[in-house]
């Protein structure tokens, strides 16, 4: 069997790339133009994978200010590093953090259970940080299905009330354009939200995803017949006479990767923040985040988060760490909590926001052996992941640039350095 497939088959990789028909035509044995190994330098760094990456990462479109860190997971031997320790700004790289912090406070397995309490003439719709509750869902947490468990146990007009109180602050992060949830970017962060905050004639989101989400209750609730006298915000009283519950963490975890979705990381982060303090904020969401790495032994040195998507560009971090975080959750030493970080990342040419990438002719032919989490602002591109070189060694890499000059040709970049790693066999 090819080495290459083999070391993709044996890991945690193996249902994204099993079922993937592209795989079929994947190159199989040497690829060309691979530079041969060269003798190590005094630091041990072999000098052939510094042949390789060094002009890739020098290209004029990543700018002068470029990081990068490439570990031998078997070994967890650093052999290539450009400004390791350098901190830079992480971009969704973020969620990669920000998933190890909800596995970790929440674990794989856990549902979210959204509830409504009644009192004397009224019910109260309780946010639990739900990000995918909603209005009708086949598998996982359904507002309908809430508004059926109401309507069954109401005897009359019933006042509709909210509850937010699990998170608090703003609803907005440091750094954070105004313009965000207008545009689509990102909701306000609140842990009553249905149908991921949107607007029903676009990508746009709701101004307060918790009114919204009252009201589009209410009506559900009149559809059955139960009169509404008014929707308003409360703490929540009563019994629950109604609940509904998500899909796992873990599911969560993966889709939030795969598709680089903001709201549901800043979600998550809220709710890791509240499980670990009482109350969830963007405050308490970094200190998970920051407390998970710390147990993990990770290289925390000058990292900075401000909210769990990577939206501000005050989060930053060095390649060491996002290329250490990537190189535990691939080993064999692993917490057995951190799988679904390394399934939730995106394949290259296949799925996720790496579905239209690694398909031009200088990158082609790693497509199916790169995951990696991306991340784009401007003048930011990153790319973390893992990838099979040629001799079958698994790598985990994190490349990071904070200058660049476009992002189109900048992610170009970083693809052609992470395809280069995949046909080299610059380690034997």
């Amino acid at each position: 069997m090819n080495p290459r497939r083999w070391t993709v088959i044996a890991g945690v990789a193996v249902m994204a790339l099993v079922a993937a028909p592209a795989l079929a035509a994947a190159p199989l044995g040497p690829a060309p133009a691979v530079l041969p190994a060269t003798e190590s330098a005094p630091d041990g760094i072999p000098r052939g994978i510094d042949a390789v990456l060094d002009p890739l990462l020098g290209d004029a479109t990543l700018g002068e200010s470029v990081g990068a860190v490439v570990i031998d997971v078997a070994s967890g031997e650093i052999v290539y590093q450009r400004e390791p320790a350098t901190p830079r700004s992480l971009a969704s790289n973020d969620k990669m953090l920000t998933a190890l912090a909800v596995l970790d406070v929440l674990g794989p397995e856990a549902q979210i259970e959204t509830t409504v309490v009644a009192t004397a003439g009224a019910v109260t719709l309780v946010g639990a940080g739900d990000p995918t509750l909603a209005t009708v869902s086949a598998d996982g947490s359904s507002l309908t299905a809430l508004a059926d468990q109401v309507a069954a146990a109401a005897g009359g007009p019933v006042a509709v009330q909210y509850d937010t109180s699990l998170f608090a602050g703003p609803g907005l992060a440091p750094g954070w354009d105004g313009n965000y949830p207008a545009l689509g970017v990102a909701a306000v962060v609140s842990p009553l939200t249905v149908d991921r905050s949107r607007l029903p004639d676009g990508d746009g989101r709701v101004e307060d995803p918790a009114y919204a989400a009252a009201q589009r209750f209410a009506e559900l609730l009149g559809e059955r017949g139960v009169a509404v006298t008014g929707i308003a915000q409360a703490t929540a009283s009563g019994d629950v006479i109604a609940s509904t519950r998500s899909v796992p963490i873990a599911t969560m975890i993966e889709t939030m990767l795969t598709e680089s979705d903001n709201d549901m990381a800043e979600i998550l982060a809220h709710l890791a923040g509240a499980r670990l303090t009482g109350v969830g904020t963007f405050e308490s969401g970094a200190q998970a985040t920051i407390e998970t790495l710390q147990s993990l032994g990770l290289p925390t040195s000058a990292t900075v988060i401000v909210d769990g998507s990577g939206l501000s560009y005050a989060n930053v971090a060095s390649p060491n760490l996002l290329a250490s975080a990537v190189a535990l959750c691939a080993g064999d030493a692993a917490p057995s909590w951190t799988w679904p970080v390394l399934v939730g990342l995106p394949v290259a040419g296949l799925t996720g926001t790496l579905a239209e990438r690694f398909t031009t002719p200088d990158t082609e032919a790693a497509a199916g052996f790169v995951r990696a989490k991306t991340g784009t602002l401007i003048e930011v591109s990153t790319l973390a992941g893992t990838v099979v070189d040629r001799d079958g060694r698994l790598l985990s890499f994190a490349f990071m640039s904070d200058a660049t000059t476009g992002i189109p040709e900048s992610r170009a970049a970083l693809d052609r350095a992470a395809a280069a790693l995949a046909a080299c066999g610059c380690l034997t």
